[in-house]
């Protein structure tokens, strides 16, 4: 699942070791957890005034409410990286706060009675490397609200997921061809004007400088 536009994956500030943040909300787990992940080379561990240099954020919480998904939020908003990544040990998000906690930087959950250290460790690597670990019926959920936000609400304004109308990406497909602007008017039947207008449209929407970071754009976002 790709993140939203202007959030990355993390990658860790410095080579060979992840800065990780622990927040629990029992003191004892907290402590516990801290130990353990001090066994582990490839992990720094970082004390609460550190917090905002982490590149992931393991959060305990024995119940997620309100003031956990607040939580999440205060602690990216915070963080000097825009792509921390949050792993999440608990047993339920409740559906009415899985947008909301993926957009805060949400990209694992381990149930209680999995969360063994070497399965924490070890999925603290991969949401590092870009990776997401989500229960299946969370996945399913997400699935069902992305198919849903295409079909009610982008596809009758024209767009996509991606922020890109069909006809921009059918002019930045060709573009990425190394078809001209006068070969791409002819080959879709529309006036050079409209397709200048069309790509600089693109790049003036994602504050992009030129053509070739259009493209690039689009093949990031994954629709060439």
């Amino acid at each position: 699942m790709s993140p939203p536009h202007g959030r990355r994956a993390a990658r860790p500030s410095s080579p060979g070791t992840i800065p990780v943040a622990v927040i629990a909300d029992q003191a004892l787990t907290g402590e516990g957890t801290l130990a353990r992940l001090r066994d582990f080379p490839d992990l720094r561990v970082l004390s609460p005034a550190q917090r905002p240099k982490a590149d992931v954020l393991l959060v305990l919480a024995d119940e997620f409410r309100e003031s956990t998904m607040r939580l999440l939020e205060s602690l990216t908003a915070n963080c000097r990286n825009p792509g921390v990544a949050i792993v999440l040990v608990s047993d339920h998000v409740p559906e009415h706060y899985v947008l909301r906690a993926v957009q805060a930087g949400l990209r694992s959950v381990i149930p209680r009675s999995a969360a063994g250290f070497d399965v924490v460790v070890d999925t603290i690597r991969n949401v590092v490397n870009g990776a997401a670990c989500m229960p299946p019926d969370f996945q399913g959920w997400l699935v069902d609200k992305v198919r849903s936000l295409q079909g009610d609400v982008l596809a009758p304004i024209g767009m996509t997921l991606s922020g890109l109308s069909p006809r921009e990406i059918e002019v930045l497909r060709l573009l990425s061809e190394g078809l001209d602007t006068t070969e791409i008017a002819g080959r879709l039947n529309y006036s050079e004007r409209t397709i200048k207008h069309v790509i600089s449209g693109v790049t003036s929407r994602f504050g992009l400088r030129n053509r070739t970071q259009a493209v690039a754009f689009a093949l990031r976002q994954g629709v060439l």
